[in-house]
């Protein structure tokens, strides 16, 4: 440890005491607000929180530092061996940071089709197909016969889709 970590802890801990003075003079209000405050600044960070700047900021540094420790080197041949762990480590924090945007992305993905699922009105579907559908949404075990609706709900689609082209045709024949 150097000698400014010392320093510093001193400093902390007379900071420390100074906060808690000022929390203890606080009336029982006050505290209260302040809470709700902190909380109310933790949801929204969890809210904003998709990819952390951080980690980004991170890979940013480590890519400059490979370049500028890359630079200094005049003879690579006797290197290759730390050139290739550098490669092998940059490419395993890439690809961590990209599937972690990718499981942000597919979570937002399967709220967005509860939600559009939510506005379909009850008597739309049959039961069956229903309970078939919150299966496949949950991503519960399904049993033959929900597989089945499955499939049936799938060529009903399809049929509707073969349809609405043709109301198209005829919608466009009118507006003429």
């Amino acid at each position: 440890m150097t000698i400014d970590k010392w320093l510093s802890k001193k400093t902390l801990k007379e900071e420390e005491i100074k906060r808690e003075k000022i929390f203890k003079s606080l009336s029982k209000d006050e505290v209260q607000n302040l809470k709700k405050k902190k909380i109310r600044e933790l949801a929204q960070k969890k809210k904003l929180q998709p990819i952390e700047a951080g980690e980004s900021n991170d890979i940013l540094q480590n890519i400059i530092e490979f370049k500028n420790w890359l630079n200094q080197r005049t003879y690579l041949k006797g290197d290759l061996d730390k050139i290739e762990t550098w490669i092998k480590n940059l490419n395993s924090k890439f690809n961590l940071e990209l599937s972690k945007e990718r499981t942000y992305s597919e979570k937002n993905e399967k709220l967005n089709l509860r939600n559009a699922y939510n506005e379909i009105p009850p008597d739309f579907l049959d039961e069956k197909m229903k309970i078939a559908i919150n299966k496949k949404i949950n991503g519960t075990k399904r049993t033959n016969s929900d597989n089945y609706y499955l499939r049936k709900l799938k060529n009903l689609i399809q049929d509707k889709l073969i349809e609405v082209k043709y109301y198209q045709i005829l919608d466009k024949i009118i507006k003429l």
